[in-house]
């Protein structure tokens, strides 16, 4: 593994420094548009590498409204509905990334250090790394309108126990696609 790697950033069209490797959640958050082929093609082969770029995602981001790349699509003329009732959302798949199925190291974002400001993010809500990411590692989620609108918190009860997690977040919302996530699965072991 390279120290410091440097990696090319499309937004900056240009090659950028990565830095020191930064401390994250276990679970990071990395969202595409949904359609089928490319759902069925992250989970067969996970998320790749782009040719000398990187694999970016969100850390502990409290909304969907700063999340990439729904912030540029928002604004977007030619992004085809301009709904603002929640339903905008169902056009993404989320990839939950569970950082202790794929141990490397993460870097800040460089294409992001801007944005995060103009959106009153930090910028250690925005991340990337230089590796791709196995499918072992990925869990598909997708947006649930009721659960985005009304907060329920999500008991659980096990062994006799509730288990009670608030919501802190749009991400807490997401509902996980348990039969293709038990597909890729299979095809893991």
């Amino acid at each position: 593994m390279k120290e410091n790697p440097s990696v090319y950033v499309p937004v900056l069209r240009d090659y950028a420094r990565l830095g020191n490797p930064v401390k994250h959640d276990r679970f990071l958050w990395h969202v595409t548009y949904f359609t089928k082929v490319s759902t069925l093609l992250i989970g067969r082969r996970g998320i790749a590498l782009p040719l000398r770029g990187a694999v970016y995602a969100h850390n502990a981001l409290p909304t969907f409204d700063a999340m990439y790349p729904y912030f540029v699509d928002c604004v977007d003329w030619f992004y085809p509905v301009h709904r603002n009732d929640g339903a905008q959302f169902d056009d993404y798949a989320f990839w939950r990334i569970d950082t202790h199925l794929c141990k490397f190291p993460w870097y800040l974002d460089p294409g992001m250090k801007e944005d995060s400001k103009f959106l009153g993010m930090e910028e250690h809500n925005y991340l990337c790394t230089p590796n791709a990411i196995p499918p072992e590692a990925l869990s598909l989620f997708r947006f649930d309108m009721d659960n985005y609108r009304f907060r329920n918190p999500k008991i659980r009860f096990i062994d006799g126990c509730a288990h009670i997690r608030p919501i802190r977040s749009d991400f807490d919302t997401l509902v996980p696609c348990d039969e293709f996530n038990n597909f890729i699965r299979k095809r893991a072991a």
